[in-house]
Order: C-alpha cells, then structure tokens, then sequence
C-alpha cells in the first residue's frame, strides 16, 4: 500500500477512536463529575444560609429560603422554637396529575398557612433582598416536578437565642436528563466526528506525503543523471533536512563522477602517450640496430668496403653505444611515474649546484659566456632525485644548443627558476611538438649531434608529476629561449 493511503487511514483511525474514547468518557464520567460539584456546591450555599440564619431575624427566615431554594433548586424546611418553614421547590409527580407548583408554608402555635396559587419574580441570592411578599403569602416560583430527592443534609444553628435546624433536600434528576440528551446526541457527535476525522485525515495525509513525493520525484531524475536535477523543499523541517542531504549526495556524485571521468580522460591520455612513446622508441631504436645488423652481415660476406673489420667494428661499436644510451633513456622515461622518493625542503641553489657544476664544465670548453645568480634563492620542497633529474635536462638542452660564444645563464626571479641560452628560436609551431618524445625541430638538433629527442619530454613529465607549472618561450634581445619553472 502507498504511503498516502496508509497515512489517510491510519490517521483516520486514530482521530475515530480518540472521538469515541472521549464520548465514552464524557457519559461516564459526566454524572459522577456534575453530582459531585452539585454536592459541593449545595454544602456550601447551606453553610452560607446557616450563618446568615444566625445573624438574621424571624422576619428574614422566608426570603433567605427562598432566595436559597431558588439558587440551589431544593426543598427547604427550617424548624425554630414551635414554628416550622417549609419551602417546597418540587416533589414526586407520582403523587399528582396536576401540575405541581411550588409553595412555603408556614406552621407555628398560633399560624398555619398554605399558599395554593405561587407566582413571583425572584431575586438573586446573593443580594439577600427581603421583598418575597405578595397577597396570599410569600411563594417562590418552582420549576417543574422532579423525581425523589437523592441528598439531603440537616445543620443546626442558634436565631435570637433560639435552636433551630435547617434540613435541605435537594434532587439529582437534571443529572440523569443530561445523560439522556448525551445519549441522544451521541449518533450525530459520532456522524460529526468521522466527518471532520475524514477531512482532517485528507489533508493531513496530502501534507504529509507532498514533500516525499517531491523528493521522489527528483530522485526519480537524478538515478537519470539529469545535471540540474535538485529537490526544492525549502521547509526547515525533518523533510528540509532531508531533501538537502539528498540534494548534497547528489552533488558529491556528481562531483565524483566529474573526476572519475577526468581520471579516466588523463589515464586516455596516459595510454595514449605510452603508446606513442613506444612507437617513436620503436622506430628510433630500429635505425641504429638495422644499421649495426647490415654491417655486420656486409662485414661476415665480406662484401666490398665491409672486408675492413678494423675499419667497421668500431663503428659498429659506437651504434651498439648509442643504441644502449637510448635504451637507457627509455627504461628511465618509462619508469618516471613509478618512482617512489620522499619529498624534502631544501634549497633551490643547492639542489641546482649538485647537478649544474658538469654542465658548467662543457660550456666553459666550449667558450660559452655564463651568468650565475643565486641572491634570490628560495627553500622549494620536492623529491630530489626527480627533480634533478628534470633540472639535468633543462641544463643540458641549454648548454648544448647554444651558439658558439653565446650566453648561457641561470638565476632566480621571485619564485621561478630561470635559464636562458643564446640560439636560434624555436618557431611556435615547432614549440607545440618539443615535448613529443624523439621530436627534433630541425637539423641542429639532429641525433647526430648527441640529442635522442627525450629530453625536453622527461622534463614535461616530471613537472606534470610535481604539479609545477613552466614556460618555454623564445627571447627575442638577444635572440634565444628561456625555460622556467615557476614554484
């Protein structure tokens, strides 16, 4: 069953059954409740006539019963010294056909007195008013006849140095009528109730799953992967709470998804490279081993130059040579990615010192004017090896290509590292292939002149690792390029 069903009939149970457990109440405890305020309430309006007695007159007895009886709906009767005062508000209507009316007599030695005919507008009790007399006598207008009386209590009390004792009768009928009004409205306060119950049970049911549905409707786009796919609740409630937690997982995923496929693009990328890698090493490696191959075979048929062993074995020679320096440039750009070394702070002119000083040794055999500033050195924090490694090449590349007399430097600017060599510049579009592996850009930089065209590629992959971020560009006063490396 859906939820807004089950919460419409739960609900709807739940408001029947608290409707019905009150009414039951109400008809049980009604009776006992409304007797006992009548009994309270009778003691103390009779407390109150016995301490107005005491402080009253013989002529105040019948305006004080009367206002008494009128108040409390009960017979009176008050016997002091020989005279007896009775009030009488009702009486059994099993007695009489006739309509019963309410009447006080009064009996004493000399006066007995009974009023048949009683009307009279009646005073407030508590104004204590004394005007109850009318041409027959002084009544008191009664409402009705009542079943027997079911309390009665009697108090005694002293009137001008007189006893007296004041009996009070008083009926619980009225109880029993409203329980019997109870008991006939009771089918239409329940008809009522399951009315109001269901109306209620509606709305609440549609207030409480409106905010579910609405987050399962989201949801529903979101397993889609629909980018603008947000749950709009905006209560600060228990569903608010929710919708923004489901709001948040689904940004993390998205978020997470957004790298994965950046990961899987760069491991594309990755892949790619390597495999591209390989064919230019192939390729490269295939020159120089087909070369030493045709040689040697040309040496073994002793086929025309080729009879000179002495002449083609140290040629051979320098091949194998070359071919294991290119072997070895391979294995270490191969297993750049796979170097494990911690990272230490230390600084830049020291790391630069330890791998600088062979290369300073070659230009200056070469005559290469050089310019060293270390006044702006900085503490960089990087595996050490690696980024030697990186630095050899940079240095290498600069020494190597610059031009006979030309200036070689190095120095430091702000947090970026710097060299530069005087050459001819590299054009723009041979820059966006430098980093290829075995690219050379012209005969210059040729394998003849020692380069494998790995250098400047090791180079990009180590800083790629490192997250450092550089610039290679060509100078234009003096002509050359600068390589740097911003930290």
């Amino acid at each position: 069953m859906k939820i807004f069903p089950k919460t419409f009939l739960y609900t709807l149970a739940l408001l029947v059954l608290i409707a019905g457990i009150a009414s039951g109440l109400i008809y049980k405890l009604m009776p006992g409740v409304y007797t006992k305020q009548k009994q309270d309430d009778l003691t103390t309006k009779t407390d109150q006539l016995v301490k107005q007695l005491e402080a009253g007159k013989r002529e105040d007895i019948v305006g004080l019963m009367g206002s008494f009886a009128a108040y409390t709906q009960s017979n009176v009767t008050i016997n002091i010294g020989e005279d007896e005062y009775s009030l009488i508000m009702y009486s059994n209507a099993a007695e009489s056909e006739e309509n019963v009316t309410s009447y006080v007599t009064i009996t004493s030695n000399t006066v007995s007195e009974k009023s048949d005919s009683i009307t009279m507008a009646f005073i407030d009790y508590d104004s204590q008013s004394k005007d109850l007399e009318t041409s027959e006598g002084v009544i008191v207008s009664a409402p009705g006849s009542f079943s027997d009386p079911e309390e009665t209590m009697q108090h005694s009390f002293t009137m001008d140095g007189e006893p007296g004792t004041l009996t009070v009768s008083m009926t619980f009928a009225p109880v029993e009528e409203a329980v019997g009004a109870i008991v006939s409205l009771l089918p239409i306060s329940i008809l009522l109730c399951v009315v109001i119950a269901i109306l209620f049970s509606l709305l609440y049911a549609h207030a409480m799953t409106k905010p579910i549905k609405a987050i399962s409707d989201e949801t529903r786009h979101m397993t889609l992967l629909e980018r603008n796919a947000r749950c709009k609740i905006k209560s600060k409630n228990e569903f608010g709470e929710l919708a923004a937690n489901v709001n948040g997982l689904y940004e993390n995923l998205l978020s997470t998804i957004d790298s994965l496929e950046a990961e899987l693009k760069k491991v594309a990328v990755a892949e790619k490279a390597k495999t591209d890698f390989l064919r230019a090493a192939s390729h490269e490696l295939k020159t120089p081993a087909t070369a030493v191959s045709v040689i040697i075979d040309n040496m073994i048929l002793e086929i025309g130059k080729y009879k000179n062993h002495g002449e083609w074995l140290p040629k051979c020679k320098e091949l194998v040579d070359n071919l294991s320096d290119k072997l070895r440039d391979i294995l270490d750009a191969s297993h750049l990615e796979d170097v494990a070394e911690s990272w230490v702070t230390e600084s830049l002119e020291t790391l630069c010192s330890n791998v600088i000083e062979p290369y300073l040794i070659i230009a200056r055999a070469r005559g290469l004017s050089l310019y060293m500033d270390w006044s702006a050195s900085f503490s960089v924090t990087a595996p050490p090896r690696l980024l030697s490694k990186a630095l050899s090449n940079i240095f290498s590349n600069a020494v190597q290509y610059t031009a006979p007399g030309g200036k070689f430097s190095v120095y430091c600017k702000g947090r970026s590292l710097i060299v530069e060599n005087e050459c001819a510049s590299i054009t723009e579009d041979q820059l966006s292939r430098l980093y290829e592996p075995f690219y050379r850009p012209d005969a210059s930089r040729s394998r003849e002149t020692g380069g494998n065209g790995l250098g400047l590629y090791i180079v990009e992959t180590i800083l790629h690792r490192l997250e450092l971020d550089y610039r290679f560009e060509p100078m234009k006063s003096p002509d050359g390029m600068r390589f740097t490396i911003f930290f």
